[in-house]
């Protein structure tokens, strides 16, 4: 046999009354009393299964059976991706040196330091070269052969040779150089003139 009791806030649903967070179904007695639900445990950590990443948590009825909600909960996870290493830095390109040559083709270089600690790190190379200055350089000829002598006999005569600069801009140095010189054979002796005797 059954009893019923009085019960403050009691309100009848269909065949069960519902008392606080529980429901008793009319004549079931102990047994079918509605359990509580524990507090959530913590989130679990952030998995990835089937491209959705999401976590859950958990929780227990004190009884076979609580009212209203689940056993279990789940939200998408939020995962801070890092962002991506930046790529070590070069530094700007220092200035161009001075050519290994003033003419015929020099070499110039110019140097990049790499901005990170490893030093080696970077993508690419740290030296440039250039080739520069490479016109033609300006050069003298051979000399020529001297010059016949100036004078055919007897000493005081001047003999002299020339060379060719390769380039129009012109050449360091004389083109001519010319030095004194003798015969071979000395001149004939010039007899005196002969003295003009007055008419007789």
């Amino acid at each position: 046999m059954f009893f019923t009791a009085v019960l403050l806030s009691l309100t009848k649903v269909a065949s069960s009354f519902v008392i606080g967070t529980g429901v008793v179904p009319i004549g079931c007695g102990p047994a079918c009393e509605i359990g509580t639900w524990s507090e959530w445990s913590e989130w679990t950590t952030c998995t990835t299964a089937l491209t959705v990443t999401s976590q859950s948590r958990f929780r227990t009825c004190s009884m076979t059976s609580c009212a209203g909600g689940s056993y279990s909960e789940a939200r998408p996870c939020t995962i801070m991706v890092p962002p991506p290493a930046l790529q070590p830095q070069w530094s700007n390109w220092g200035p161009w040196s001075s050519c290994s040559a003033s003419c015929g083709g020099g070499v110039s270089y110019r140097v990049r330091l790499c901005k990170d600690p490893c030093n080696t790190c970077c993508v690419g190379v740290a030296t440039e070269s250039s080739t520069c200055n490479t016109q033609p350089c300006c050069e003298w000829s051979s000399w020529s052969p001297w010059s016949q002598c100036s004078v055919t006999c007897g000493t005081g005569g001047t003999t002299y040779r020339t060379r060719q600069c390769s380039c129009v801009e012109g050449c360091a140095g004389p083109s001519q150089e010319q030095i004194s010189c003798d015969a071979d054979i000395p001149c004939p002796e010039i007899p005196p003139p002969m003295p003009i005797l007055p008419p007789p």
